[in-house]
């Protein structure tokens, strides 16, 4: 006998469309059918949708355009690639989208003035767009490092710096700042942080959650 692995739906979800895709039913370049759609024809939650969707430009199926939404990449992988061993970024996402969320909104009702003065400060530094990948990303962990530790719980710290680890090894990561220019990430750097930014400032914990989810 075998163990049983149970595949989490989103992986369900990206395997069909990966099938469609190499089927010739999404044809390089077009642009993906609207979440909404997928939920449909899929019979997923709209959450499932987004994981899934994650998972397929990390894979290289799927590039995604800061305004201009998802589309099919131009020159698809060779083979059908799986995750890479454990831990691989298919966990790390989906384990960044669990946990992040909820960090933030621990965080939400106790972050200090000058806490939130220096996240104003990092989201500036992620605008810029004559700043090199590198110096954004160095600003993105102190982003999200500075967000644990306003919890004040060493363990949610530990978890942060540990997904950044994570991230660190794999290069497929930079997939996810597939973006048409340099503006147009520091635009996707600025919104997404500010929004989670904006939260704080109300101490809105479920609008941070939600910021931080989205994010």
């Amino acid at each position: 006998m075998k163990p049983i692995i149970q595949t989490p739906r989103y992986r369900l979800v990206a395997d069909e469309i990966v099938a469609a895709i190499r089927a010739g039913d999404l044809a390089p370049g077009a642009k993906m059918p609207a979440d909404k759609d997928l939920v449909e024809r899929l019979g997923v939650s709209r959450t499932t949708v987004r994981e899934a969707m994650i998972a397929l430009e990390l894979m290289g199926y799927v590039v995604t355009r800061f305004g201009a939404g998802a589309f099919v990449a131009e020159a698809l992988p060779e083979a059908p690639r799986e995750a890479p061993a454990q831990p691989g970024f298919y966990e790390l996402v989906e384990a960044r989208y669990r946990i992040e969320p909820e960090i933030a909104a621990a965080a939400a009702p106790f972050i200090k003035d000058e806490d939130q003065a220096h996240l104003r400060d990092l989201i500036a530094g992620m605008a810029d767009p004559a700043l090199s990948l590198h110096e954004v990303e160095r600003r993105d962990r102190d982003f999200h490092v500075t967000i644990a530790r306003a919890t004040g719980n060493s363990v949610f710290v530990s978890i942060v710096e540990e997904f950044w680890r994570a991230r660190r090894r794999f290069p497929e990561w930079t997939r996810a700042n597939n973006r048409r220019d340099a503006a147009d990430v520091a635009r996707f750097y600025e919104a997404e942080h500010r929004a989670i930014l904006d939260a704080f400032a109300a101490r809105d914990v479920e609008a941070a959650r939600r910021a931080m989810r989205v994010h």
